[in-house]
């Protein structure tokens, strides 16, 4: 038997019924003759609700829109529909051709004003959220760690479920994020805490955050080895959560280019490299460094060197081949 035979069946059954059929009819007849020239509205069914009460009401499971006098909306949302699940049970679920059997009995033809969800879920009690709701919530807890960025940014792609009962009104919502907010996919836990601070129930969850940020762009092809600078660049917003950190910050410098970058497109770290400050042949200090001494002799560079590399370098006193790291244009160390 189905949820809607069981609960008609079981209505027609008692004599209970008989009075608040009646009751019914009559409110069903007063909204019919005030909604019958009039067709500009509708009965949306949620896909969760809770009831107070021991049966439950059209106002309970769903919300009245489009021009609708005041009154009707009024007497529409008292109109019973069954019992109500008990008390600290689960919430019971009503399919869309259950539901649109129940609301077709109490409702008639009105029930063609009615958009219905794939199942509705009923709780006794408590409270729920809906998705946008907790959608509001995680965007609340998530702007100020987005704040921080440079750029704009927007959430997106919500792995959330589609709604949320608390069996308190008391219980509260929390969210938990166990990384540092970033651009792209983010995972973070939905948990329901009690009001003594006990968390009853936690679930996994996600969002996407796209962040804008100017990222330096060529204004013409740049080849190999070309140094770069400001004038052969110019700033595009990219999107950071397609680019991770692997964009240059257009910081630092010197710097020469490895491998070509076409017009407009954005210039990689790994498109880059230190440009030499030292050239192959160049007469250069080579430091020696250890904590209880320093010693300076002259070399020759044997390759080109950035600031940060290593390059090889002869003592031109000992005629040795030493690699060392380039400090500056002039100096370079081994320690």
């Amino acid at each position: 038997m189905t949820f809607a035979e069981k609960y008609i069946n079981l209505s027609r059954a008692s004599v209970a019924f008989l009075v608040i059929a009646a009751m019914v009819l009559m409110v069903v007849t007063s909204v019919d003759a005030a909604t019958k020239e009039n067709k500009n509205w509708r009965i949306v069914v949620k896909s969760a609700a809770t009831v107070n009460g021991p049966r439950v009401l059209l106002g309970d499971i769903a919300e009245f829109y489009g021009k609708l006098p005041d009154e009707t909306k009024r007497d529409l949302a008292k109109v019973e529909l069954w019992n109500a699940p008990n008390q600290g049970r689960k919430p019971i679920n009503v399919n869309r051709v259950e539901l649109r059997a129940i609301l077709e009995h109490y409702l008639g033809d009105m029930v063609s004003n009615c958009v219905l969800p794939a199942t509705l879920a009923i709780q006794a009690g408590g409270k729920v959220m809906s998705e946008e709701e907790l959608q509001q919530a995680v965007v609340k807890v998530l702007t100020p760690h987005a704040r921080v960025f440079e750029g704009s940014y927007k959430f997106r792609d919500f792995k959330l479920p589609d709604y949320l009962f608390f069996a308190d009104k008391m219980d509260s919502l929390k969210i938990n994020l166990p990384q540092t907010l970033k651009p792209g996919n983010n995972v973070f836990r939905v948990e329901i805490v009690s009001i003594d601070g006990q968390v009853l129930r936690n679930l996994s969850s996600s969002v996407f955050m796209d962040l804008w940020q100017p990222v330096p762009c060529p204004v013409r092809p740049l080849n190999r080895r070309e140094v770069i600078t400001p004038d052969m660049i110019t700033w595009k917003n990219q999107n950071m959560a397609h680019m991770g950190d692997r964009a240059w910050d257009g910081k630092g410098g010197p710097w020469i280019i490895k491998v070509p970058v076409g017009t407009g497109q954005p210039i990689m770290k790994s498109s880059i490299e230190p440009a030499p400050v030292i050239a192959r042949g160049d007469t250069v200090d080579l430091i020696f460094e250890s904590p209880h001494m320093r010693l300076s002799v002259s070399a020759e560079s044997l390759e080109d060197g950035g600031v940060g590399e290593s390059i090889t370098v002869r003592n031109l006193q000992s005629k040795r081949k030493i690699v060392a790291k380039v400090l500056d244009a002039q100096t370079v160390s081994v320690r």
